[in-house]
Parts: C-alpha cells; sequence; structure tokens
C-alpha cells in the first residue's frame, strides 16, 4: 500500500505541475488569435466539456477493469497534446486541443483517488485521501510559477513543452511501479454484479450534494483562473510572472492545509467545517477587484485556498465512504464530473457577463453562484442526514457527529 500511495503521490504532483503550467499563460496564448472575452471562456470550457462527458463513464469503467491502464493512456495522452498546442494557428484548434487534454485528465486525476480510495483504511479517508489531495494542489501551486517564469524568459511554447516533459516523466514513474492490473492484487476492481446502475447513484441526496458542491466551485474558480489574467493586466499591469504568483497561492493554500484539516475531518463532525468553509471561500473572492497588489491579492487567494480545502477536506472523506457502497471509480468520476461541468459553465458564462458589463463583474458573479451552491449543499446533506436515521442508518449520523 505505501509503494502504491507513495508512486501515485509523486507521478500526480509531476503531472499537475505540467498542467499548472499553463494556467497563467493559455488565456493571454487565447487572446493572440485576436479573441473576445465569450470566445476565451469557450477554449477554457472544451476542455472541462470532455471531462464532465467522459468523468463519470471511465470512472465507472476502471471499477470494472482496474486503473493503471487508464492512467498510462491519460498521461501519454497529456504529453501528446502538449505538441499540439505548440502547432495551434487558430482559436478552433485551441479549443480542440484543450478538449483531447480533458479527455486525458479524466483517465488521471479520478482515477488516481479512486485508487487511492481502494487502499484506504476505514476510519482514515480524512487523512489517507486529502495527504493525496494535497499532491493535486502542491503541483498546481509550482506549476504557475514555473509557467510565468517560462514565458517571461522564453516564450509560451517552451511552457507547454515543459509540460509534456513531466507528463512523460509521471508516465515513466506509473509504469514501472504500479502492479499490473491483472496481478493477484485485484483489490481495486467491483464485480459487475456490484455495480450499483448510475441512476440508483444519484438519487442519493449526499451524492448530489457532493456533485452540486464541485460543479459551483468549479464556476468561480475556473471563471477566475480565465479572466483574473487578463483583469490583472488591464487594472493592475501585472504580468505573467505576477499572475502566476497569485494562481500558485491559492493552489499553495489548498495543499499545504489540505493534510491538517483531514486528520481534522477525521476526528471532528464534518458539518460544520463544510458549511464553514463553502460560505466563507466564494465570499472572500468579492474582495480581489479592489486590490491591486500582487501579494495583496496573494494573500486573499491563500485565504481562499485554505477555506477551501476547510470544506474539501470533509467532502473527500464522504464521498470515500460512499465509494465503498457505490465504487470508487464511480463516485470520483461523478465527483470529478461535476466539477468539469462547473469549470465548463463557468469561463462561458463569465465571458458573457465580461463582454456585457466588464471584467470587474466577474468576481461577484462567481462568487453568487458559490454562495448558491453552498445553500444547496447544506439543505441536501441535511436531507441525507434525516433520512437515514429515519431508515435506521448510522452513516450519516457517523459523518456528522465524529
Amino acid at each position: 500500500m505505501r509503494k502504491i500511495f507513495i508512486s501515485l503521490f509523486i507521478s500526480v504532483a509531476v503531472a499537475m505541475i505540467g498542467v499548472g503550467i499553463i494556467a497563467p499563460i493559455l488565456p493571454l496564448y487565447a487572446k493572440t488569435f485576436a479573441a473576445s472575452g465569450t470566445s476565451i471562456g469557450i477554449v477554457f470550457a472544451a476542455f472541462s466539456l470532455s471531462r464532465a462527458l467522459l468523468g463519470p463513464f471511465l470512472g465507472r469503467v476502471s471499477d470494472r477493469i482496474g486503473r493503471k491502464r487508464m492512467l498510462i493512456f491519460g498521461l501519454a495522452g497529456y504529453a501528446a497534446v502538449s505538441i499540439l498546442y505548440v502547432a495551434a494557428n487558430s482559436l478552433w484548434q485551441l479549443g480542440l486541443f484543450r478538449l483531447l487534454q480533458g479527455a486525458a485528465s479524466v483517465m488521471i486525476t479520478p482515477i488516481a483517488q479512486a485508487y487511492i480510495g481502494d487502499i484506504t483504511p476505514s476510519g482514515k479517508e480524512g487523512r489517507y485521501m486529502n495527504l493525496f489531495y494535497s499532491s493535486m494542489f502542491l503541483g498546481m501551486a509550482l506549476g504557475p510559477l514555473l509557467g510565468g517564469e517560462l514565458s517571461k524568459l522564453w516564450s509560451y511554447q517552451m511552457a507547454f513543452y515543459v509540460m509534456g516533459a513531466l507528463s512523460l516523466v509521471a508516465l515513466i514513474l506509473i509504469t514501472a511501479t504500479l502492479p499490473a492490473d491483472d496481478s493477484k492484487s485485484k483489490h481495486h476492481r467491483k464485480p459487475a454484479t456490484d455495480i450499483v446502475p448510475v441512476r440508483e447513484v444519484i438519487k442519493n441526496d449526499a451524492v448530489k450534494a457532493i456533485c452540486v458542491y464541485m460543479a459551483s466551485r468549479g464556476f468561480w474558480r475556473q471563471g477566475f483562473n480565465t479572466f483574473y489574467p487578463l483583469f490583472a493586466a488591464a487594472t493592475s499591469g501585472l504580468g505573467e510572472g505576477s499572475v502566476g504568483i497569485i494562481l500558485s497561492v491559492y493552489m499553495l493554500g489548498g495543499g499545504l492545509l489540505q493534510i491538517p484539516f483531514g486528520f481534522l475531518a477525521d476526528r471532528y463532525p464534518k458539518f460544520p467545517q463544510i458549511i464553514i468553509g463553502s460560505t466563507l471561500a466564494p465570499l472572500l473572492l468579492l474582495l480581489v477587484p479592489f486590490v491591486h497588489s500582487v501579494w495583496g491579492v496573494a494573500l486573499i487567494m491563500f485565504g481562499i485556498g485554505g477555506l477551501s480545502a476547510l470544506s474539501r477536506a470533509s467532502i473527500l472523506v464522504i464521498r470515500t465512504e460512499l465509494g465503498r457502497k457505490y465504487g470508487m471509480g464511480t463516485m470520483t468520476g461523478l465527483y470529478g464530473g461535476a466539477f468539469a461541468v462547473g469549470q465548463m459553465l463557468g469561463p462561458v458564462m463569465c465571458g458573457v457577463i465580461v463582454d456585457l458589463v466588464g471584467l470587474r463583474a466577474v468576481f461577484p458573479f462567481g462568487s453568487a453562484v458559490g454562495l448558491l451552491g453552498t445553500g444547496f449543499v447544506i439543505s441536501r446533506f441535511r436531507r441525507w442526514k434525516n433520512t437515514c436515521s429515519a431508515s435506521g442508518i448510522d452513516v450519516a449520523q457517523r459523518m456528522f457527529t465524529s
């Protein structure tokens, strides 16, 4: 178990550094094709469209056939797409390559999370899942810093090449260290007769709450990632390097605090942690347009990242518990697919807001969507708890009292 955990932790962190590299430059790269706000939003949404469509499906496939081969295909796809980005010479090609990258990503992070869920001991979901989750955030935190500096010192194209190289490193590590899918260790598979139909899974109020939580977070976070680089350049004259710092600090806050908050989720009631984090994080977003210094915005983003980690830590524990019933791949696929729906809608709708009202309006708009999502999540979790209590099922009681 330790060998698998370490291998996946390092591989996902390396792959996420590669993904994060292009975060501060992609909106500016798209702008070189004379793209409008709506067009840039559509380019960003293409990545999430394929994730939303394929995430739940491929997660369930991994429950049947195993995880390793899907991780290999995904990392190979990431490496290939990095070269395609460099070759793009029109906006529609850039959107197509984002679509392909989204398809590849579905076979990496959700599948790796499902693998970790399979080997996590009962009662330690918070510490194991959140320790692993920190690998993604720390990788994404280092990525924008590196991407901003690479594009400043060399070119946008250099950032894409480095993304491809890091994906190859992760691919080699996964290939060399993870047991084969057809090995004797088949704990990560679920017999076909045990696969719960999706229509039954999504009837669960806790599943609905998790999906809406992820969709609303994906909405305002990707809206911010898409348009803050343009806002910063237009209002404060900040370049790629400064934007990279700001985007990295958000991920750094989430990555560092994800670990202690995981222990917190194992020991204390989860419902209050979900309410506090999911309410305060989008509220802090309202401060961003009024702060123009790099480190002022970075401090706000660190707070948003930390508060998001607080609520997400408990969400991950509940998701892992549900995964033991419905299939880890199924739950991580739905979790990632819901996040992708938010990531897809966020840039497009924020792009429309930009074209109609202006860049500054993106931040209150994203905050409002986040708060509406929080309200739905709270109501569904309460309904789940009441339903379980009436049925004599103690799982919800355990999730919210210990």
